[in-house]
């Protein structure tokens, strides 16, 4: 039975108002709860976006500290002006900005300290006894970067601590020196102990001439020590001798040696190393006698040594002749007589070698002297150049010895020029006459070394690598000796064996 009208609106009106008023308590309960949540997610967003900035600013900071520090380390050679040119690197760099922190938007430089050496681990700090303006001893470099305040949106009065951010930075980064293509050679450091640092004497014209005995004979009275002649192993201590020959004797050798990792001595006289070494020199004899074909083996292009040819127009038949004159050893060397029994002082008969290998000339500058021969055959001033100096001044002057630049006025029976490689001079090395050694601080080796330097098969520490100029092949018996100068340090950028890794240590 249907409901009658009036009661059929009733209803309608009920429903209606039921469902008007449930919609009135749904909007209010969603009202209440975004009112509760609305400052939790704002709050939640608010420390998103300072983290964010916290991180971006500490992240910049770090970034700087590390790039600065590199900057520097690149420059930690060892020479007199390092340090100098280490800060300036990192005042000088390329300016590093900030975006969220308060004040200047550039980062700015704290402290700068050097250390001779930082410990292995790298949760200890260094130690103060560390820390070093030496020039020759400085390895590694710290920069700290000035704090800086992030500004934050999050309110203080909730979180002061997380809001109050200051943020630092500072790294430490160190130059493994690496020498790839190197000859396996070592000496004892000729200035350990010493005032003067190797680094600073190698910058003097004094030192640059003084001859150096790189290898020693046997039945010598000065070894190195037990079996050891100056020679090293850069093959992980397996190598053999016509393999150490060959890393000497070749153009570019796979040789590499670190300063970090240290090197390891190759004991023994090889005999095979004489070859090698003379190969440089446009000599080709026992294991190599077949290279003279090979352009990795091509000589230097000014082989003056003191030879003549055996036979009369016979290029390649050279042997020592007293017809010739190559560069003389220092006086005390060939006396010996000199204060140390490996280093000379210096002296050497400038006057006589010029007399020969260039008759005609009274005056000649190199390095900036003027030397000029006086009435008597001698030239002045007395103090001779080094014998790199007047074999480069001849090879860049167009005036190596010999008839094919001095023609019938030329006194030597020796040709400067090489006679016996079929392809001449190396194209591949700009001067086959130098070499690289590694410089050792023998004593304090010796003196740390529980079995002594030369009874360990362990690497020792290098203190440096320097160029060495070849003054003379190799001869035999007690001249079995490797004579060079000390020319400089390997310099990055300059030599093509340096080969140097710079990298943030901490």
């Amino acid at each position: 039975m249907p409901l009658p009208q009036a009661q059929t609106l009733s209803f309608k009106t009920l429903l209606a108002t039921y469902l008007s008023n449930s919609g009135r308590g749904i909007s209010g309960s969603v009202a209440i709860w975004a009112a509760l949540s609305t400052p939790v997610v704002l709050a939640g967003a608010t420390l998103s976006v300072d983290a964010a900035r916290i991180y971006n600013v500490d992240a910049e900071l770090q970034a700087a500290a590390d790039s600065l520090s590199r900057a520097g380390a690149a420059e930690l050679d060892q020479r007199s002006d390092s340090i100098s040119r280490a800060s300036g690197a990192i005042l000088n760099l390329l300016s590093h900005d900030q975006k969220f922190a308060q004040g200047t938007k550039n980062i700015e430089i704290d402290t700068i300290t050097y250390f001779d050496k930082i410990p292995t681990k790298d949760y200890e700090d260094i130690p103060e006894a560390n820390r070093t303006n030496s020039a020759s001893q400085a390895r590694y470099v710290e920069v700290s970067i000035k704090p800086r305040q992030v500004s934050t949106i999050f309110p203080a009065a909730f979180m002061k601590k997380l809001t109050d951010t200051t943020l630092s930075a500072k790294a430490v980064a160190g130059m493994d020196q690496v020498i790839c293509g190197g000859a396996p050679v070592f000496i004892c450091n000729p200035l350990e102990g010493e005032t003067t640092s190797i680094y600073k004497a190698m910058e003097t014209k004094e030192f640059r001439r003084k001859q150096i005995k790189f290898k020693t004979p046997n039945n010598v009275s000065d070894p190195y020590g037990s079996g050891s002649f100056g020679w090293l192993d850069p093959y992980g201590g397996n190598s053999g001798a016509s393999k150490l020959a060959d890393a000497i004797a070749i153009d570019i050798s796979d040789a590499c040696l670190s300063q970090s990792k240290g090197v390891v001595l190759r004991t023994g006289n090889i005999a095979s190393m004489q070859h090698g070494v003379n190969t440089r020199f446009d000599i080709y004899a026992g294991s190599f006698k077949n290279m003279k074909n090979d352009p990795r083996y091509a000589p230097a292009h000014n082989v003056l040594k003191g030879w003549a040819p055996k036979k009369a127009n016979k290029s390649c038949t050279e042997a020592p002749s007293s017809l010739a004159l190559g560069l003389p050893r220092d006086v005390c060397l060939d006396n010996n007589n000199c204060e140390a029994s490996r280093i000379g002082d210096g002296n050497w008969d400038f006057s006589l070698y010029m007399a020969v290998n260039h008759p005609g000339l009274t005056r000649i500058t190199i390095e900036g002297v003027v030397y000029r021969r006086g009435y008597d055959g001698k030239f002045s001033p007395s103090e001779p150049p080094s014998r790199y100096a007047l074999y480069r001044w001849e090879i860049d002057n167009d005036h190596v010895p010999g008839s094919e630049t001095y023609g019938n006025l030329a006194l030597t029976a020796e040709e400067g020029l090489p006679q016996c490689h079929t392809s001449g001079p190396s194209t591949t090395v700009e001067d086959r006459r130098i070499i690289t050694a590694a410089v050792l601080n023998c004593a304090e080796i010796e003196a740390n070394s529980p079995n002594g330097m030369f009874n360990q098969k362990d690497p020792l520490p290098v203190e440096t690598f320097v160029k060495v100029f070849l003054t003379e092949p190799m001869g035999d018996g007690q001249q079995n000796v490797l004579y060079g100068e000390i020319v400089g340090p390997i310099v990055k950028g300059q030599d093509s064996e340096a080969n140097d890794l710079v990298a943030v240590r901490r």
